[in-house]
């Protein structure tokens, strides 16, 4: 933690590969799972787009240096706010067709990003 404190430009670089991280599942690997988790096809590709938006956003970030990061950091934490809450929506319209596995997925994955987003959030105060 005292690190990313001391190099702030590290957290979008981090907050970029989770990103990566979260598409490549959801588009690629949660596909093949899809009966186990519940979740259709459609919305799996449909949530993985916003994860692409935020890695090309963090990295950019990352690899530019803004001066004023901290108002690009307080974007990227509201942002990732706002996928957990579109997970959510999907989640919850889709809740009679996901399995408990599916469900514990992406409660999971929101656990992670609502944490990071704190953590994003408390950095650039």
């Amino acid at each position: 933690m005292v690190f990313f404190k001391n190099n702030p430009r590290y957290i979008f670089l981090l907050d970029g590969l989770g990103a990566i991280l979260s598409a490549v599942l959801l588009a690629f690997v949660l596909p093949l799972f899809i009966d186990f988790l519940g979740m259709p096809l459609e919305t799996l590709y449909t949530l993985s787009i916003l994860p692409i938006v935020y890695a090309i956003y963090s990295l950019l970030c990352y690899f530019l240096n803004p001066f004023q990061w901290k108002f690009y950091l307080r974007v990227i934490a509201s942002a990732n706010f706002l996928y957990c809450l579109v997970t959510m929506v999907y989640l919850i319209l889709n809740l009679d067709q996901t399995t408990i596995f599916g469900e514990l997925y992406f409660v999971l994955e929101m656990l992670v990003i609502v944490s990071l987003a704190t953590f994003e959030m408390k950095v650039s105060n």
